[in-house]
């Protein structure tokens, strides 16, 4: 590799051809058989790599993936750590089970760290898909507890 070379292309724009063969060179070598590239401006690229047993690196296919036009969902995360409650204590009903409509603000869950609790809120409107946090278990800042269809 010379200085010029870059170790992981610039994810501003779609990697080059080269730059994409080099990758799909470096998947086989390693014996994986996919990567999937992303930026925080929602760009991505998706390379697979078909191997034939005898010769690895031989018959590669690489190319970008479209992604399909859906919602992505949007994860409603810890703002701090603590043991994770999904019931609301005074009522014993869930904050938010899976297919309930919450809007941004609403309290989806507690964490609690002795006496004090601390709500989970929703970032956006939407519908609850699927919870990813298990009740009572400690979990840290930033963790996923939820995920949510925007509406």
């Amino acid at each position: 590799m010379t200085g010029s070379s870059k170790l992981i292309p610039d994810l501003d724009t779609l990697p080059e051809i080269a730059e994409i063969g080099q990758i799909a060179t470096w998947l086989a070598e390693a014996g994986l058989e996919s990567v999937e590239l992303s930026n925080c401006m929602g760009g991505r690229l998706r390379l697979s790599v078909a191997q034939a047993p005898s010769a690895v690196g031989q018959g590669m296919i690489a190319q970008p993936v479209p992604q399909p036009a859906v919602a992505e969902l949007v994860a409603a995360k810890a703002p701090f750590f603590g043991r994770l409650c999904l019931v609301n204590p005074l009522g014993e009903e869930a904050f938010a089970p899976v297919g309930s409509t919450v809007r941004k603000g609403d309290i989806v869950a507690l964490l609690t760290l002795e006496t004090l609790q601390v709500p989970v809120t929703a970032p956006i409107d939407g519908e609850v898909v699927e919870i990813v946090g298990q009740a009572e278990d400690l979990v840290g800042y930033g963790t996923e507890i939820l995920m949510i269809r925007p509406l």
